[in-house]
């Protein structure tokens, strides 16, 4: 039987699930404000503090009364004698006390969710194409475009997309190119992977940082002036052994990036996008 405690209790756990799952994946955050899971998991205690302190004042609605006129022993069962409407006694069943709720499990969970909350803000800040300085957000922009430049062997420029514009959730596009005017726009979390790994010297996740340099690559191949997506992105695997290099990962990384990225292009996990899986011959070029 689907109880309103079951209910409650399968919200609280999915939301809590959310914002470990938000913790441990970029791509996530990059798409969802960090402070959303938590407004939903505050709005959810709040509604649980609120019954809470409703059940303590009122208590819980006594049953109706019961006319029947039990013995004097029955009083022991916990009958009580009073009057009706018309002024005649009649014995009603006690009303049941309101069950002591514990505070406890409400404390401790707004605890959790607190610390929660302020490591997701860390994280959201160091992870967040926002958290890097302007300035140096400037500077990996001129980086980014210089090896896109390289690629696509004339000039073109690359920007990141801060405001959404092109790319995110809106067109699920990490990445769009516009080859007549030689530009391209970047996913601000496609740019923040790039910086860790061109200026912070870390590569982080493998599949984040596979994924952000085949971006680059990608878009780089468009400005040379290949349209068809599936050809792209086999150039673009081949162009990213090198991209990653001069930015500085070492050859094997670099190589075993684009596999990973060769992989994951080929798995069925691309089947929703048709138009980039690869060529037949693409892994043997």
């Amino acid at each position: 039987m689907v109880t309103r405690e079951r209910v409650q209790t399968a919200a609280r756990v999915g939301a809590l699930a959310f914002v470990v799952l938000w913790l441990f994946s970029t791509r996530l955050q990059g798409l969802v404000p960090f402070w959303l899971p938590f407004v939903l998991l505050a709005a959810m205690e709040l509604e649980l503090l609120v019954g809470a302190v409703r059940d303590r004042r009122y208590g819980t609605p006594a049953r109706p009364p019961e006319r029947r006129l039990p013995g004097p022993d029955d009083a022991d069962l916990g009958w009580v004698e009073t009057v009706d409407e018309e002024g005649e006694p009649v014995f009603v069943p006690a009303p049941p006390r309101a069950p002591r709720r514990s505070l406890l499990p409400l404390l401790l969970v707004v605890a959790v969710g607190t610390l929660l909350f302020a490591y997701a803000y860390r994280v959201d800040r160091e992870a967040g194409w926002s958290s890097v300085p302007r300035a140096e957000r400037a500077r990996a922009e001129r980086r980014f475009t210089a090896e896109a430049a390289r690629i696509a062997g004339h000039p073109v420029r690359v920007i990141c997309d801060e405001s959404y514009s092109f790319t995110g959730v809106g067109s699920d596009a990490a990445g769009v190119a516009f080859i007549p005017r030689g530009l391209a726009y970047l996913e601000p979390s496609v740019c923040r992977s790039l910086y860790r790994i061109a200026f912070e010297h870390k590569v982080g996740a493998h599949d984040d940082a596979a994924f952000a340099v085949t971006v680059l690559a990608h878009e780089a191949v468009h400005l040379r002036g290949v349209r068809n997506e599936a050809e792209t992105e086999c150039q673009a695997l081949q162009e990213g052994v090198g991209l990653g290099e001069r930015l500085g990962l070492d050859a094997s990384t670099a190589r075993a990036l684009m596999h990973f990225q060769r992989d994951r292009d080929l798995s069925d996990d691309s089947i929703a996008r048709l138009d980039y899986r690869l060529p037949a011959d693409c892994a043997a070029r």
